[in-house]
């Protein structure tokens, strides 16, 4: 075979090992991308900043098992129903337009808290406290199961800067250790910040 012979049967072979090889890879599909448990919209620098502080917590404390959120950020109270924070469904609404920094991570952290809840608490919980009702809107907001599960996740997880708003009669006076105790009946892990 002549060296001409040669470099067009190299070529030739080259070629089929292409149009092989784009065969094979062209049907694979690439891995999946690690999915994100968050997308945020309506955001400023700092309130998608409280968000990811927000979330970090949970990772550090290892509290596994967010659900997939989805996080609105609103410049009124309308969509939050007058309040400051919403959860329902995977759904976080935030207005905290006008909050410092310390109640925008807190609010975060409360709302994150319900959806973490809903997937990860028994109802242990409300045996232990003695709750009637688990997020019954007749009832005040701080005597909701549910809300006084946010508070106690918030406070362990926070950077003890704004105390819990529970019950006056959980919190008159509430024992560090007794928080911190709910804290792990909830999580089954100590609180990573002191609770105060």
């Amino acid at each position: 075979m002549d060296t001409a012979t040669r470099t067009r049967s190299s070529r030739i072979a080259l070629f089929l090992c292409l149009i092989v090889s784009a065969a094979i890879l062209g049907s694979q599909r690439p891995a999946p991308a690690l999915e994100q448990p968050l997308t945020v919209h309506g955001a400023t620098a700092a309130e998608e900043g409280a968000i990811d502080w927000a979330l970090r917590r949970y990772r550090i404390a290892g509290l596994d098992g967010m659900p997939n959120l989805e996080v609105f950020l609103h410049r009124s109270d309308e969509a939050c129903n007058g309040g400051i924070g919403l959860y329902y469904a995977g759904r976080i609404d935030l207005c905290t337009k006008d909050a410092s920094e310390p109640y925008q991570r807190k609010f975060a952290l409360h709302e994150m808290a319900h959806a973490w809840t809903e997937a990860n608490v028994d109802a242990r919980f409300m045996d232990v406290r003695g709750i009637a009702a688990w997020n019954d809107r007749s009832f005040d907001w701080k005597e909701r199961g549910t809300e006084q599960v946010a508070e106690i996740i918030t406070s362990g997880l926070g950077a003890g800067e704004i105390a819990p708003l529970l019950p006056d009669q959980i919190t008159d006076p509430i024992a560090d250790r007794e928080l911190a105790d709910l804290f792990e009946l909830l999580t089954g892990r100590r609180p990573i910040t002191q609770i105060d």
